[in-house]
């Protein structure tokens, strides 16, 4: 028996539409991303979730109430499933990013520096350590054979699931992050690391909904 893990990333914002970074500021789903969750929500009551546990942000909270109301679940919170803080580029689009630090934004989109020194971007390493860490924790609280879902953000799962793999974000970029709306499936396995990626970027197109 194992355990199933689903990251599920909240639906669009107005920031997201355009282009803008959001980090830890909390912005709203549009109507659009609200759209978005109650039809992946419709998919997503297939699977046996036993537990919805939320960022504290209201877009994915918003976006795990429209599964978990469904359900008859509540939404547990943990502050450490927030999206990674982005410092002074929080609310700034690429232009406006590449004015002000031309530098910085020159070795984070061409050379894949993860961590701006200069803008107090929380560093990538950190961030993967605390979302993995909710991971297991919350996972712990699971039998084997029942499914938990974690709604949160794009940055944030991204390097959770990398550091729940076993590598460094901080040096390892092989996982894009999701789409507005699009979950990941990681299941537990009996040798190390101890997960796996069932499926990626499953949205309400895609037909691998039954992990």
């Amino acid at each position: 028996m194992t355990k199933t893990l689903v990251m599920w990333r909240h639906g669009q914002t107005d920031y997201n539409k355009q282009h803008r970074i959001q980090g830890q500021i909390d912005i709203p789903l549009n109507e659009t991303g609200i759209a978005q969750a109650k039809d992946a929500a419709v998919g997503l009551a297939r699977l046996p979730f036993t537990r919805v546990v939320s960022s504290p942000l209201g877009r994915a909270l918003d976006t795990a109430h429209a599964l978990a109301d469904r359900l008859g679940l509540p939404v547990e919170v943990d502050e450490r499933l927030m999206e990674r803080a982005f410092g002074a580029w929080e609310g700034l689009n690429a232009t406006e990013i590449k004015a002000g630090w031309p530098d910085d934004f020159t070795s984070w989109r061409d050379f894949g520096d993860p961590d701006p020194a200069t803008t107090n971007v929380e560093p990538r390493r950190e961030v993967g350590l605390r979302v993995s860490q909710a991971y297991r924790d919350w996972a712990d609280k699971i039998a084997d054979g029942e499914t938990i879902l974690f709604v949160s953000h794009g940055s944030a799962t991204s390097q959770g699931i990398v550091t729940l793999l076993g590598h460094d974000p901080a040096q390892w970029h092989g996982l894009r992050g999701l789409d507005n709306c699009h979950w990941a499936v990681i299941q537990s396995e009996h040798r190390e690391p101890y997960w796996r990626i069932d499926s990626y970027n499953v949205g309400v197109s895609d037909t691998a909904i039954n992990a």
